[in-house]
């Protein structure tokens, strides 16, 4: 979240000041102890004498983010990075405010050849750990242990290049004894016999996992060489951490469903677990393929559903929840969450083209000419949050109020972010002239999970000459958050309009042949959620903007835009002159940033022309300007 390039002076004092909140954020509910192992007995689990259940969730980026879709980002690839401390506890505060008890990771990470934020190199063996990457997964056991949840950690992925499946560690993987089978299970003793250097216990004492699940939607199916694989990979984990529950990793039900007598005696396998993505031929829902299943295993089998699939919509997340707890299966887990982002606002991920956004806790007020799947994210959410109390007995308690959230370093008014607290649904920017006030509110319901990878607040009274100092104070149900840090002063010397792209208003009448498309989960785009494109593509389109004063300077990022779109600036008098702003390209060419600092001039209306012969998809994302007083 980089601000636009300027020639504006920096001016930088971040984080120089917290104050004594101005009111108190009521603490969350003590921690869940973590005294014993989950043990099994029978088809059921137990957390000492008391049987233990979950409604709970997928948060896949929690040990590795690949979700950090900058804009600048050319690859995937270039896009990976580590969750730090505020990501990894905000991901557990989550989770604990939703009551969600266990939380699912994703695998543990490996590649041929080193990654700063893949855990293993398993070119050779024995495979070769990073341990900075594995930090991630020391970090989160030492948070999920104060915060009082466990993790249920899969050990590979059925397919992904990006995070390690079983070409990664090379052919043969499913035949025992193997030398990929053999990198496997190196990679495994390396983990599962480590020592937590933040806590000093070893994993294998550690209560706050869960169980280690053998992999991420793995297809074991009637082949024989894999259902040995799997006998053997199973007795292998649970010599090495005895103490921990084994899950059995699946994907389709029907993968489990008349399949499973030969497992279900196991003395290795603690729990069989599938994903609701397709239903059983037999059934024609979610709940009613989990009914099938659960009756085949009773009383031999612990079933878990570990991933609810992100299209599944309320009433049959209702159903399929009201059958795990009416008919005993241990717990369930929706894929996904994301958490918020270390600079600002949340992590963003769609599957599916587009079409289902991972949710954000804890959902959140529509923005300008609303957006549909904003409602249904709140109404996924308080489902979730209220199935996670009711499998336990209890009811979900009232929120808490949020704490104060982290004002991050700025350069000017334009290009405000903090660090989001776990909870809040709304957030208030305050301004004042000194370190010491008065304090005027901007806004009081603004919310961060609209302006992904890029800043989040644009001051746009904030006026050349002035001096400002800026604080953010967190809100829901619950009431207010102390405030953030201050920044300040900053010194602006130049006005800012930031054009999201929600609705027509900072737009002039001039504007033609436009179409706004919205959408939360927005892949194609780099997860922007508002775009512009030409309403009939044969014919050229027309964004005008017309400030109050000369422009001084325009940002702007373009998507299919191997025919660029062109920029005209015109003066009191009409005169039109064509700019050529910098241009930084992306997939060769496929999308690009487009921007400018104006010498002194006299032009307070700008154009940007989308022309006739673009591609049907060029599309416009967020635009920002930057304009000066008349003299």
């Amino acid at each position: 979240m980089s601000p636009p390039t300027t020639t504006s002076r920096l001016v930088l004092l971040a984080l120089t000041l917290c104050l004594t909140a101005l009111t108190a954020a009521p603490a969350l509910p003590p921690p869940e102890p973590l005294d014993h192992f989950i043990t099994r007995k029978g088809d059921r689990l137990y957390d000492g004498d008391r049987e233990y259940r979950f409604v709970s969730v997928n948060m896949p980026d929690v040990l590795q983010i690949i979700t950090n879709y900058r804009f600048d980002g050319e690859t995937p690839e270039l896009r990976l990075r580590v969750p730090d401390e505020f990501e990894q506890r905000d991901a557990i505060r989550t989770v604990r405010q939703m009551g969600g008890r266990t939380l699912r990771t994703f695998m543990i990470t490996a590649r041929q050849g080193p990654h700063p934020a893949v855990m293993f190199d398993v070119a050779q063996n024995p495979v070769v750990a990073n341990e900075s990457a594995l930090l991630a997964l020391d970090r989160l056991l030492q948070i999920s242990r104060e915060e009082g949840v466990r993790l249920l950690i899969p050990l590979i992925a059925y397919r992904s290049a990006l995070r390690g499946d079983p070409d990664t560690y090379g052919p043969d993987f499913w035949v025992t004894g193997s030398e990929a089978n053999l990198k496997f299970k190196n990679m495994i003793a390396q983990v599962l016999g480590r020592t937590n250097p933040l806590t000093g216990i070893p994993y294998r004492d550690d209560p706050t996992i869960f169980g280690w699940q053998t992999g991420n939607e793995l297809v074991i199916g009637t082949d024989p060489v894999r259902r040995r694989w799997l006998h053997d990979i199973a007795a292998y984990i649970k010599k090495l951490a005895p103490n921990h529950l084994h899950i059995d990793g699946r994907n389709k039900p029907n993968d489990v469903y008349d399949l499973y007598d030969e497992f279900a005696d196991s003395p290795h396998i603690d729990a069989v677990s599938y994903h609701t993505y397709v239903n059983l031929p037999q059934a024609d829902s979610p709940a009613g393929t989990l009914r099938l299943i659960r009756n085949q295993l009773r009383g031999r089998m612990p079933v878990i559903v570990t991933e609810v699939a992100m299209y599944t919509p309320p009433k049959a997340l209702r159903e399929l929840l009201e059958e795990i707890i009416a008919g005993g299966t241990v717990g369930v887990q929706w894929w996904g969450i994301r958490f918020h982002n270390r600079d600002g606002g949340f992590y963003k991920h769609s599957d599916r083209g587009s079409k289902y956004e991972d949710l954000n806790w804890p959902g959140f007020a529509e923005p300008p000419g609303g957006l549909p799947e904003v409602s249904r994210e709140r109404e996924l959410l308080g489902i979730l949050r209220d199935y996670a109390a009711r499998i336990t007995g209890t009811t979900a308690p009232a929120p808490a109020a949020p704490e104060a959230p982290v004002l991050l370093p700025a350069s000017d008014p334009g290009h405000l972010s903090w660090q989001g607290s776990a909870g809040a649904s709304a957030y208030e920017i305050q301004r004042a002239p000194a370190v010491g006030g008065p304090w005027t509110s901007l806004t009081r319901d603004f919310g961060d999970h609209l302006a992904p990878y890029t800043p989040l607040f644009c001051d746009t009274t904030a006026a050349p000459g002035g001096t400002y100092y800026y604080r953010v104070l967190a809100r829901n149900n619950g009431g207010v958050s102390a405030p953030s840090n201050l920044i300040g002063p900053l010194q602006p010397d130049r006005h800012w309009l930031v054009d999201d792209l929600f609705d027509e208003t900072a737009w002039d009448a001039s504007s033609t042949n436009l179409q706004i498309t919205k959408a939360y989960a927005h892949d194609a785009y780099l997860e922007d959620i508002a775009i512009i494109h030409r309403r009939d593509p044969a014919q050229s389109g027309r964004l005008v903007y017309r400030l109050p004063g000369p422009v001084r300077s325009f940002t702007l990022t373009a998507f299919d835009s191997e025919t660029p779109p062109r920029f005209f600036l015109t003066d009191p008098q009409g005169a039109r002159t064509e700019v050529t702003p910098q241009v930084t390209a992306y997939q060769q060419g496929k999308r690009a940033r487009y921007s400018t600092d104006l010498p002194a001039n006299h032009a307070a209306l700008l154009e940007i022309e989308l022309p006739a012969g673009a591609a049907p998809m060029l599309a416009l994302g967020r635009v920002e300007l930057s304009w000066i007083p008349t003299p």
